[in-house]
């Protein structure tokens, strides 16, 4: 027996998901998770799965332990190293601003304070010739002015993070600091701007840098708590952790540059949402990862998952590595109901959490959660939440409730109906981001549905954004530790060069894209793949005089003039998707180079839910009074969703139970079981 595990670790629960290859059989397991010591979370999921150690035949996990490292602001002191004369550069950030007539906005914090942003003398030119060549005497200078900031921090982890200009043409100058950091200062890790972040754009690539160095100790002694954990436990086995662009790696070659694993934890969901869209006959997607903490909102087009090679930690805070092109809001079960100074109701980004965890779980949490009007309004069932693992209190939830429905004269359901409303509000907001900010019609897209609490909110979404059609997978609880188990080796690689579409050739184009193909190949042959890889091109394109590109997809096969060509003229089509018009004949400059190179590792099919033999198949466990804000306080009919067979159909309302997750159908809405177990709500 071997069987391979996916685990994603959110910031409330830690889920996970196996499949023994040989029998299909399939090992479930949801624990909560342990923020102080996210391994000790993921042990103990493996401790309940059951799986033996043995039969193991490898591990995949999402990790949220960058993420939370950045928005929390808890990771290491960096020493920013730049060209001498341009430190101020994190700070002074970019000209635009989030808001443009605000008297009060200020621009965000960098995560290198000025003290430690340090210049040294030397000097490129943007064909990567040497101006200012770097001497002995300047890196013993920088040497001693490390020294004296390092007096400042005794204790905590330490970074060096180095942008050298136009290190990305010629990196001779960072390799040579590098080697030099590392003999000088032997213990405190090293990041450079060539290798973080290869592009044009100087403050994109300090910034992404200093991230990097922000957060390498702490993936190096994640990664370094995990291989001990695993060799206590007995697990000698291949594991992987998921990188941003949606591929996964050999843990231990993840140290190298913990950047690339910012969005490790959050793009399991989106690989998982397309495999269910697929099995629902859909290949437009929008996919909501609704958990405890926060909504991941994930676009796929035409059946293919929609890239990005920007991301930002925050408004201005840009981090440019490749990532699957997503959306993050603090949106979730554990969202807190506030008031605001204008005296108005507000949701989140303020969360619970795991601990205390909303009201009714009645372990010291005193402000009242989405959870918590979900509870209220009947939607979740007290004595079943997470298969019946947490009693909810429902008096406690609905005194709260009422506390804060007296500041605003409204009766109980009617402010948990306007604490939910105001949730999904949120939810269809970043919905209108990712996809209306692209071009894109979420009319014309299926919302797939997840998370512990997605399901609990995804119709009343749906309904905002003008969708038709919802898809809820199996065991949608579980679905990002799913996506973590399917994905597959993935190497990105990026080079930033300037060509003019009125003086470049098909020969050179094609020269370069070989050139990367080759060493992105190379590096996934070193991970361990040895099967026959995908091979997908882009090229950075923009209108002459413009200031920001747009990835346009290169066809299959030899660089021919005709391709080149082709391609040129889909960054027209492209162009009028996401601004409404094209410049036809305008010259195009060619910014950038995208490779990704990916392997395929055997696909993964979830067995059908059997029935627990407790009721006639398809039959409701129940009624419980629901509240509707279209029809009131509703008897609701209850379904278990292990009941519920292929080729089943009923009108809501309606709600289905499970372990994982509970789906709220509305009154005249049609939910629907296809073979594979998946559900359809039609609108």
């Amino acid at each position: 027996m071997t069987v391979r595990l996916g685990i994603d670790t959110g910031g409330t629960f830690t889920d996970l998901v196996g499949i023994d290859e040989e029998t299909g059989g399939l090992l479930v397991a949801k624990t909560p998770s342990t923020p102080a010591h996210p391994v000790q979370a993921i042990m103990n999921a493996i401790g309940q799965s059951e799986a033996e150690p043995a039969a193991l035949g490898g591990i995949s996990i999402g990790t949220t332990v960058a993420t939370n490292a950045l928005l929390q602001r808890t990771g290491a002191t960096v020493i920013y190293i730049t060209t001498e004369g341009f430190t101020d550069v994190p700070h002074i950030q970019r000209m635009n601003r989030k808001h443009h007539f605000s008297l009060t906005w200020t621009k965000p914090e960098p995560l290198v304070e000025r003290r430690n942003c340090l210049g040294v003398a030397e000097r490129l030119d943007f064909h990567g010739a040497v101006l200012t060549p770097l001497t002995d005497e300047a890196l013993e200078d920088l040497a001693g002015r490390i020294a004296e900031r390092l007096a400042d921090y005794p204790e905590g982890d330490v970074a060096f993070a180095v942008c050298l200009l136009f290190s990305y043409v010629n990196p001779a100058h960072e390799l040579r600091l590098r080697d030099f950091l590392r003999k000088r200062f032997p213990a405190i890790p090293v990041s450079l701007s060539h290798e973080v972040a290869p592009i044009w754009r100087e403050y994109e690539r300090g910034s992404t840098v200093i991230a990097d160095g922000y957060v390498k100790p702490i993936m190096q002694r994640y990664i370094e708590e995990a291989f001990a954990a695993f060799a206590e436990r007995g697990l000698d086995t291949h594991w992987s952790l998921m990188k941003s662009n949606g591929g996964k790696t050999p843990a231990d070659a993840a140290e190298a540059e913990p950047i690339k694993f910012l969005l490790s934890g959050l793009a399991g969901g989106i690989i998982a949402g397309q495999y269910f869209g697929q099995l629902a006959g859909a290949s437009n997607l929008v996919t909501l990862d609704m958990g405890g903490t926060s909504c991941d909102v994930g676009l796929v087009r035409d059946g293919r998952i929609a890239h990005s090679n920007n991301f930002e930690i925050e408004w201005g805070l840009p981090v440019a590595t490749p990532t699957i092109d997503m959306t993050t809001i603090g949106a979730g079960g554990g969202s807190i109901a506030w008031v605001d100074k204008g005296g108005l109701l507000r949701v989140g980004p303020q969360s619970a959490g795991a601990d205390p965890g909303p009201v009714c779980y009645d372990t010291g949490g005193e402000e009242v959660t989405v959870t918590d009007a979900n509870l209220v309004l009947g939607r979740l069932n007290a004595d079943y939440f997470l298969g019946g693992t947490i009693d909810l209190n429902m008096a406690k939830a609905e005194w709260k409730l009422d506390e804060l429905g007296s500041r605003f004269g409204m009766e109980r359901m009617e402010i948990a109906q306007a604490v939910v409303d105001i949730a999904n509000e949120n939810m269809a907001n970043a919905i209108r981001v990712l996809s209306i900010d692209r071009g894109l019609d979420p009319r014309e897209y299926t919302l797939v549905a997840f998370g512990g609490a997605g399901p609990l909110h995804a119709t009343d979404i749906a309904a905002k954004m003008g969708m038709t059609r919802v898809v809820i997978p199996v065991y949608p609880g579980l679905t990002s530790a799913f996506g973590a188990l399917i994905a597959e080796p993935k190497i990105t690689q990026v080079w930033s060069k300037h060509f003019r579409s009125d003086a470049i050739d098909a020969k050179t184009v094609g020269e370069h894209f070989d050139s990367m193909v080759d060493a992105a190949i190379d590096q996934l042959r070193r991970e361990g793949y040895t099967g026959e890889p995908g091979i997908e091109r882009a090229i950075s394109m923009r209108y002459w005089g413009q200031n920001y590109e747009q990835d346009v997809p290169m066809p299959p096969g030899p660089v021919t003039p005709e391709l080149l060509e082709e391609t040129l003229r889909a960054f027209d089509r492209v162009h009028e998707q996401v601004y409404g018009y094209s410049i036809s004949g305008e010259v195009i400059e060619l910014i950038r180079f995208n490779v990704t190179v990916s392997g395929h590792t055997g696909g993964v099919s979830l067995p059908g839910l059997a029935s627990n033999g407790h009721r006639p198949a398809g039959q409701p466990a129940g009624l419980r009074p629901v509240y509707f804000h279209e029809a009131g306080i509703t008897d609701t009919p209850i379904y278990r969703r292990e009941d519920l067979p292929a080729g089943f159909s009923a009108t809501g309302p309606l709600i289905v139970e499970e372990v994982s997750s509970t789906t709220v159908v509305h009154p005249g809405q049609t939910l629907s079981v296809n073979s594979a177990g998946v559900m359809t709500i039609a609108l």
